[in-house]
């Protein structure tokens, strides 16, 4: 076939794939704008998770009326102008297609006033077809409205997920865009109902307590280090504060946000030793270089970047995190006050515990106790089901005396599966709940809250009744009185956290996310790895797990029980 041209109309479209392929693509780039504009406030509200409307205003420097035209051409843009350009770019847009590309796959409104301009100016297009230009209403700034995103591509269309997918992959990009910019007071509505609110603050750290909550915040170390041409900045989090997915990692890069295989290789192998597999750190990790060492111009959103010298950026975070992770900040608080709670589901070995702490062996038993005390004490509470619990190892185990030999027990699997056992008969007839006299006040990101606010009645049916206070900001009414005190204990922060992620992982709220969520309601509350326990409750934690009809497996698979027969020990000792 002939080679030909093709029509203006249908390279937009095929340009704007490039750019936008969800609503979140939509909101990351008008936001950007917002941002390189100077404002000082941006709102952003959207409906049907940004499918049918997405709407952001801002405070920042507008725009003229003969720009306000040219802004929808493609590869029109204020931010360069020559090529070495290129290699000094310090803004978060600069390619000059952003709106080409939004405008080509929507209906799209812009309004803008100049600073000092006399009026706004308005532009209104249609499949990057303008349909209206001219005078308007509008305080200094720009309002960018989109309608009926992909109503002219609906192939594309086709491939978007659902309005709560949609929803979260945009507060996610809100929320990453926020913790960059403190200076910038920040409204993001969906719908009728306000999702976050951001007023400006004076530091990262700040906006990190508006976004995560002050408990989150507190268990963040920060990470400095200045070598040669790189520097590196930011947050990483204590090893009691942990994620089962890298979600909570950023990596900035002279203000832009980044996916980088590397960087995020670096981090993993700085907590190797002091987080189980499976689980993550939190990270805000910022680094900054001259721009000509960094080349931004690698992708069509802008998600990766290509260094000059990849060794020495991650030598220096690879140093910027050993520095942080060795230092007296790594070790968690021992005493907290009444309202605080620990921000942790598991408290994982360090391998920066003190001298005194690095002893292989150790068993915690009840304090001041010696073995052969607590072996005598633990005659007096010698069980029915002929099982001795002797002491605990690591913080972790129990050693327990069967008839057969010797059995290793995790605390904190046999404790979770007694409890699960007993929501699972709960269950069958309805929850018990404990109503609290004083609500428990929880913080959580406004993503997670997003996903909390919209299924309430879900998990009060499972015994947990939340009120919605704002920001974030939840008060627990009941709970599960199976839980109650245990959690009460452990803290009700973690478990509403991972809550949060099961429901938004969950495809439906039929019988097995039910189960998922009775699972891991018990898990939360369940003793911890690394709670010392006196040895009268760790005996009646073994009896009540041997009166279980599975008491080898929690709800999630893992082994409860290691066992040695005598036989065994004897073979090892060579008694045999």
């Amino acid at each position: 076939m002939p080679i030909h041209r093709l029509d203006r109309a249908l390279t937009l479209k095929i340009a704007a794939g490039e750019v936008v392929d969800r609503p979140a693509s939509i909101v990351k780039e008008l936001a950007e704008n917002a941002i390189d504009a100077g404002s000082e406030r941006i709102e952003v509200a959207y409906d049907d998770g940004g499918r049918s409307r997405i709407v952001i205003r801002d405070d920042g420097c507008g725009m003229s009326a003969d720009d306000l035209e040219l802004c929808i051409e493609r590869y029109a843009t204020s931010k360069i102008s020559a090529e070495e350009d290129l290699s000094n770019i310090r803004s978060l847009g600069f390619r000059g297609e952003a709106l080409a590309s939004i405008a080509a796959v929507s209906k799209l409104a812009i309004t803008t006033r100049e600073d000092g301009a006399a009026a706004a100016h308005e532009l209104i297009t249609e499949g990057g077809a303008i349909v209206r230009s001219g005078p308007a209403a509008r305080a200094k700034g720009t309002t960018v409205e989109t309608r009926d995103l992909f109503y002219n591509v609906p192939a594309r269309a086709k491939f978007l997920g659902s309005a709560r997918t949609e929803t979260l992959h945009i507060n996610r990009v809100l929320q990453r865009l926020a913790v960059l910019s403190p200076e910038i007071g920040w409204k993001v509505s969906h719908g009728s109902r306000e999702v976050f609110h951001a007023p400006k603050v004076e530091t990262q750290r700040d906006r990190l307590v508006q976004i995560y909550g002050n408990e989150v915040a507190d268990a963040l170390i920060p990470i400095a280090l200045e070598r040669e041409n790189v520097r590196v900045s930011g947050f990483v989090s204590r090893p009691d504060l942990r994620r089962s997915n890298r979600r909570d990692q950023m990596f900035v890069v002279n203000g832009r946000f980044v996916s980088d295989r590397g960087l995020s290789f670096v981090l993993s192998s700085a907590y190797r030793g002091m987080l189980r597999p499976g689980s993550f750190p939190l990270a805000l990790v910022q680094i900054e270089l001259p721009p000509q060492l960094v080349d931004v111009n690698v992708h069509p959103r802008k998600e990766e970047v290509r260094f000059a010298q990849v060794r020495q950026v991650q030598d220096a975070l690879a140093a910027a995190l050993q520095k942080a992770l060795s230092s007296q900040a790594v070790v968690a608080p021992l005493s907290r006050s009444a309202d605080q709670q620990p921000t942790q589901v598991h408290a994982p070995n360090s391998q920066f515990q003190s001298r005194s702490e690095q002893r292989p062996l150790e068993l915690h038993l009840a304090r001041e106790m010696s073995m052969s005390k607590a072996v005598h004490e633990a005659e007096k509470v010698r069980p029915q089901a002929d099982r001795l619990v002797l002491g605990q190892i690591h913080g972790t185990y129990l050693l327990v005396e069967s008839p057969e030999g010797l059995e290793i027990v995790d605390q904190h699997i046999a404790h979770e599966q007694i409890l699960y056992s007993k929501l699972q008969e709960e269950w069958e007839g309805g929850v018990v709940r404990q109503v609290f006299l004083l609500p428990v006040r929880v913080e959580i990101p406004f993503e997670q809250a997003s996903v909390i606010s919209s299924h309430l009645e879900e998990l009060a049916e499972v015994g947990v009744v939340l009120e919605e206070f704002g920001g974030g900001t939840f008060l627990i009414r009941e709970f599960p009185q199976a839980l109650a005190n245990a959690q009460a204990r452990a803290g009700f922060q973690s478990i509403i956290e991972t809550l949060a992620e099961t429901l938004s992982n969950g495809k439906d709220l039929q019988e097995t996310l039910y189960k998922r969520l009775l699972s891991n309601l018990a898990c939360g509350a369940a003793i911890k790895a690394g709670d010392a326990i006196p040895l009268v409750e760790a005996q009646e934690l073994i009896d009540g797990l041997l009166k279980l009809d599975n008491p080898y497996t929690c709800p999630h698979g893992r082994p409860i029980i290691v066992s040695y027969s005598k036989q065994e020990l004897d073979r090892r000792f060579k008694r045999a």
